[in-house]
């Protein structure tokens, strides 16, 4: 196999993410809004009923939140604001001031029930009066982008979910905190409440969710988002900044309520503690019993092989663990005496394969003589943190959905270098927020939170026996490089999800001052394989990102015929 080398590098500083470039930001925003609002969709026959529940709003927000409405370039829309008995006559005051009389039938107030004591109270109240209908969410303060209404509409049916980007608008008018969203994570959703506003809901769905138990306006619109997506056919993500909220809103409660009653209805044993940053959660989950093998393919380095096996038995102390190392062709003394050493421990195995280097070949393999009904991939330059990170990544593969899963890497200068990979990024494939610090959360926390991903890295990768075996393992004609993004796709082809589970946590000693070896056949190999996957863009990285960089920044003009010119010169060498 062609092989090249890539010089030594220092990992370059990472860009500012599209929330960190304000300027560049409000010019795209207005830009593109100004395009749709010229090439908005017909009105369609579809009315979207608006519930809007008022708690504790002044009448100017209220007033913004209609101006929005009224220059819609699709009127099929009506309003119905919900308040307790008590500001009902103000709410009402303020939805008239706010609404031309030729349009004022399309908007009413109504009263929650006795005894309403917040937002999620008078939500129930806004859908109840709109069984059967499509419904979308709105709150005091929300500027709608001109189109909104015709988007959401042309994209809901009877049993479908949309939702859309969005980001904040200041009094001064000016942009800010956008959130480019991925496509539908369901992982992603119990971690957070990502998919945020706006929200529409299909006809059929109304009536079938589940009663909203949550304090305060962020925790309400999660339990929502929560509650619809469970009960949808479908969940569809617009790839535009459609509402613009109010920065005057508080930041989200410390509630895990609603997302410990989502669990709960889906039959989940698992508990739910607050996450890392406001808003977010941890879901815990605990693994069944059974044998899990750490596979660790090597050749010499013997130190990196002590450290890698000293620290994952370290940490994996009274579980079931079953290592695997695979030779391939160590020559080293101290190596050969190491491994010896090893050999001789209970629970080790090792298995001799002189081929040349073949990493999928060597796992596969190891895989043929391991006895676990997990199977994890290590690298032999992997170091264990802590306990708990093969308890996460076995829970998150033993469920019947998930196909691969992976955890958080950091350089051994503790920067970040793996929280899932997307498809075409820098290439055929690469790492979002790669050399973010060990403490930042991140794009829309992407860093920290556990969600869906394209694929992850088999630097540590794990997955169910059965998994593997269904799929025919690693594909050995990709012997080198992306073998382990290749199997994540073809499990995705299966109906299977790939996690990213970051209470796994793991330092990967690959300095990105050190020289790697790549192979240009792998590469163009795969691009072949999955070019429509790539040219189609990553379903969970928002398509207006950069992919020329991991920084999560706005994309730039003629990405595309970039990445076009990068294949060709590739396939020429």
């Amino acid at each position: 196999m062609e092989r090249v080398l890539f010089a030594p590098r220092e990992l370059p500083p990472l860009p500012p993410d599209v929330a960190q470039d304000p300027v560049a930001y409000a010019t795209w925003v207005r830009a593109r809004e100004n395009v749709r609002r010229r090439t908005a969709p017909p009105a369609g026959t579809t009315t979207l009923a608006l519930v809007m529940p008022v708690d504790d709003a002044r009448s100017e927000a209220i007033g913004r939140t209609l101006e929005a409405l009224h220059a819609q370039t699709s009127g099929r829309w009506s309003l119905t604001a919900v308040a307790d008995e008590g500001r009902l006559h103000d709410v009402s005051t303020a939805l008239r001031a706010a609404t031309p009389r030729r349009s004022r039938r399309r908007i009413r107030s109504v009263a929650a029930e006795p005894g309403a004591t917040g937002a999620a109270d008078l939500l129930r109240a806004g859908l109840a009066a709109h069984q059967g209908d499509n419904v979308a969410l709105v709150f005091p303060g929300d500027v709608w982008a001109p189109d909104a209404v015709a988007l959401l509409s042309a994209a809901l049916t009877p049993t479908g979910v949309v939702y859309a980007d969005e980001d904040r608008l200041a009094p001064d008018g000016s942009h800010a905190a956008p959130r480019l969203k991925p496509g539908f994570s369901p992982e992603f959703l119990l971690s957070s409440s990502y998919i945020g506003r706006p929200l529409a809901i299909g006809a059929g769905l109304t009536g079938a969710l589940a009663h909203l138990d949550a304090s305060g306006l962020g925790a309400l619109e999660h339990a929502c988002a929560l509650s619809a997506c469970e009960a949808a056919a479908s969940v569809t993500h617009l790839a535009e900044v459609l509402c613009h909220r109010s920065t005057e809103e508080e930041p989200p409660a410390g509630d895990v309520v609603h997302v410990q009653a989502a669990l709960t209805r889906r039959n989940e044993g698992a508990s739910v503690a607050l996450g890392p940053a406001p808003g977010t959660f941890r879901v815990g989950r605990t693994p069944d019993d059974g044998v899990v093998s750490i596979l660790i393919p090597f050749r010499d380095e013997p130190r990196l092989l002590r450290t890698c096996v000293d620290s994952v038995t370290a940490t994996t102390r009274g579980e079931q663990v079953e290592l695997v190392l695979i030779d391939n062709g160590s020559s080293d003394p101290e190596t050969m005496t190491l491994v010896d050493r090893l050999e001789g421990r209970a629970g080790v195995r090792v298995l001799r394969d002189a081929r040349p280097f073949n990493w999928a070949g060597l796992n596969n393999a190891g895989a043929g003589v391991a006895g676990g009904d997990v199977l994890v991939f290590l690298n032999n330059d992997i170091e264990a943190l802590r306990p708990g990170w093969l308890s996460a990544l076995c829970a998150q593969a033993q469920r019947a959905d998930v196909g691969a899963v992976g955890a958080r890497l950091l350089y051994p200068d503790r920067r970040l270098q793996h929280c899932g990979l997307v498809v075409g990024l820098t290439g055929a494939a690469g790492h979002p927020l790669s050399g973010l610090p060990e403490e930042a959360t991140g794009y829309l926390q992407m860093a920290v939170l556990a969600r869906e991903c394209s694929a992850v890295t088999g630097a540590c990768l794990a997955t169910r026996r059965d998994v593997f075996d269904r799929l025919g393992g690693f594909d050995e004609t990709l012997g080198v490089d992306l073998n382990d993004v290749d199997f994540c796709l073809r499990a995705g082809a299966e109906g299977l999800r790939t996690l990213f589970e970051p209470a796994a946590e793991l330092v990967h000693h690959e300095s990105p001052s050190r020289g790697t070896a790549g192979g240009v056949g792998d590469i163009v190999h795969f691009v072949d394989r999955w070019k429509d996957y790539i040219t189609e863009g990553d379903r969970y990285f928002n398509p207006h990102l950069t992919r020329a960089d991991p920084s999560c920044g706005l994309a730039g003009a003629g990405e595309e015929d970039a990445w076009k010119r990068w294949y060709s010169t590739l396939t020429m060498q």
